[in-house]
């Protein structure tokens, strides 16, 4: 797509869109939108192929790598010293969704759906403005302004598909009343945790009020592309929304945080008492969580670093970088008495893959802390694949939005208000913290002192503890689900994507072997040299390069070594300016207007 004249005239060619296409696999005879819109059935078909939109069953799990706390061998593009208006090439924007989006929704208010019962029919429409309010939502983070498009748009109205970007104010707007037409609309329910309801569409209504409320104000962003101030809302009335949709989630009764968090990541069905929307495995819908993290040859360091790790409180509730001597802990030692979540989402001393006791694999993980979170622990049992486990094999299927989040983005909008006390912090934030196992007076007290950790390395903008620790929440309870780059970035830390540290576990020596795990087995040897690989090989135990020919090194911590994985400033790289909070108008497709008379404007900075 060059631009949205283009896609609109060749979409309006075609007879029933792409709809009746999509629709051919069930329907041999390739229907007219007549006999599409007038079956409930068929309906659905066209509705279903909406829900790519919310995630699927692998993006899940692999939407936070290149962040300041799961590395990767680069950073997206758009994260990179090179980044500028012609990397996007000559298209911008999901117009051909939002094209079926408001298609869909013209046929379902017309004579084509006349034969569907008032109530159904009005169900599928309201469902239709909540993927077209996610969809725009997703394209507002990435661009800033956007042409607001609810209808179908003849060819012939030129000006009006060559239109101006709106204001993000504007766009805002439009898909807050989208969203509450999809709360009062919806009345369909999803006992298996797969379809839309009115408790999604309330959970994106509060997903965008807090994104955007915190945007603006971390961001300072108080004007469109153009120039032109907000007047539809202020931050205070976004945080305010934002808290008042979480409520009504959480007012509903329905939901609960389960038992134990692992098993969110671990079930073959959705865990519906604490997951609201979710991806679902089936013999022909197979996840590859175990191909992903555990599997040798995939050539990113599937590993979080040990800045993210050293947030993990103890399991007291005290921050664990108040522990003397904690930066030079070992592997071996730093687990110890900490937040068991930490034991859930990576490898630990003492863990056993396959019934075989298993130190990290340092081939796959390169930095050492490897995921659990999502792993079969024993893949050739559970889904009837190799031990190394084989792509697409798992069978647990992947919460894309849940409960704890609902308390997380309450506790933060609340924070953020000035209005957290005792009895807020206690529902929420002391609520996720008592099911992970943490004890002491962290699960019912607002903190009053800022983590200096936290701050120094995460986030220097921050003066208030609650919202301090409601961010180490975050980032601990979310990892992994694909919430990272947004945050980092609605928060104003999107420098950390280019400058947070990417270090690993620290190891006792280098270039001789070594006993990781504590168990009195020497067991691994990273090495520099060619003497100190033939020292590991000599001895029988795994040898592991680190000399910075795998990309990972080793530097010096103390007494100790550490291992680091260091990634040149052109493949991670943030504007200084802060720019990167928006990605480009491709300056192909803003020529393309200026020939034929018309104006696209440009975000700031590029």
């Amino acid at each position: 797509m060059k631009n949205i004249i283009k896609f609109f005239a060749l979409a309006l060619a075609a007879a029933t869109l792409a709809v009746s296409c999509d629709l051919s696999e069930y329907n041999p005879n390739k229907p007219g939108y007549e006999q599409v819109f007038g079956s409930v059935e068929n309906v659905q078909y066209v509705i279903n192929d909406f829900y790519g939109a919310f995630g699927s069953v692998t993006s899940a799990y692999s939407g936070d790598t290149g962040t300041d706390i799961f590395p990767a061998s680069q950073l997206a593009a758009r994260f990179r010293s090179t980044y500028d208006a012609t990397t996007p090439g000559d298209s911008w924007g999901e117009w051909d969704d939002v094209y079926a989006l408001n298609y869909t929704l013209e046929r379902l208010n017309s004579s084509a759906a006349s034969s569907l019962d008032a109530s159904v029919r009005n169900d599928f429409k309201a469902q239709v403005k909540l993927f077209r309010a996610n969809k725009y939502f997703g394209m507002l983070q990435t661009y800033g302004d956007l042409p607001w498009i609810d209808r179908v748009i003849s060819p012939t109205e030129t000006e009006y598909e060559h239109k101006d970007r709106d204001s993000r104010d504007v766009i805002i707007k439009h898909i807050i009343d989208d969203l509450d037409d999809a709360i009062d609309g919806i009345t369909s329910t999803s006992p298996d945790g797969t379809c839309v309801s009115k408790e999604v569409a309330l959970f994106v209504k509060m997903q965008v009020c807090l994104y955007e409320a915190s945007f603006r104000k971390y961001n300072d962003v108080t004007t469109s592309a153009k120039g032109a101030k907000f007047s539809n809302y202020s931050v205070e009335e976004l945080y305010r929304l934002a808290a008042d949709a979480a409520k009504q989630i959480m007012e509903t009764g329905k939901y609960e945080l389960i038992p134990n968090y692992r098993d969110l990541f671990l079930s073959e069905k959705l865990q519906t008492k604490e997951v609201i929307l979710g991806a679902q495995t089936a013999a022909n819908v197979k996840g590859s969580q175990n191909y992903y993290f555990a599997y040798r040859g995939i050539g990113e360091p599937r590993s979080f670093t040990r800045n993210f790790i050293n947030t993990f409180l103890m399991k007291d509730g005290t921050p664990y970088t108040n522990k003397s001597g904690y930066a030079t802990d070992s592997w071996k030692d730093e687990f110890t008495n900490r937040d068991p979540r930490l034991d859930s989402i990576v490898r630990y001393p003492g863990y056993y893959y396959n019934y075989a006791k298993s130190i990290p694999d340092f081939e796959c993980s390169k930095l050492g802390y490897q995921v659990r979170k999502c792993v079969y622990d024993h893949p050739a049992e559970t889904s009837g694949a190799d031990p190394d486990e084989k792509q697409n094999a798992n069978l647990n299927s992947s919460p894309l939005m849940r409960y704890a989040e609902v308390l997380l983005d309450y506790a933060e909008a609340k924070a953020e208000l000035g209005e957290m006390d005792n009895s807020i912090w206690t529902q929420t934030i002391g609520a996720i913290r008592k099911r992970a196992g943490i004890t002491g007076s962290t699960l019912t007290t607002v903190p009053t002192t800022v983590d200096n950790y936290l701050k120094t390395n995460f986030y220097p903008n921050v003066t208030d503890a609650a919202i301090m620790e409601i961010r180490r929440e975050r980032a601990i309870e979310l990892c992994l689900e694909g919430r990272r780059t947004d945050d980092l970035i609605r928060w104003g830390c999107g420098k950390q994507l280019a400058s947070a540290p990417w270090t690993g576990i620290n190891i006792d020596a280098i270039n001789t072997p070594i006993d990781l795990d504590g168990d009195g087995t020497n067991d691994i040897c990273f090495y520099t040299t060619a003497a100190g690989k033939s020292a590991g090989e000599t001895a029988g135990v795994t040898t592991i390069d680190v000399s910075g020919t795998s990309g990972v090194t080793c530097i010096a911590n103390g007494s100790k070594y550490q291992l680091n994985y260091p990634v040149s400033s052109t493949l991670r790289y943030w504007a200084a300016d802060n720019h990167f909070i928006l990605e480009a108008i491709p300056s192909e497709v803003i020529a393309e207007y200026e020939a034929v008379g018309y104006t696209l404007t440009q975000n700031p900075g590029y």
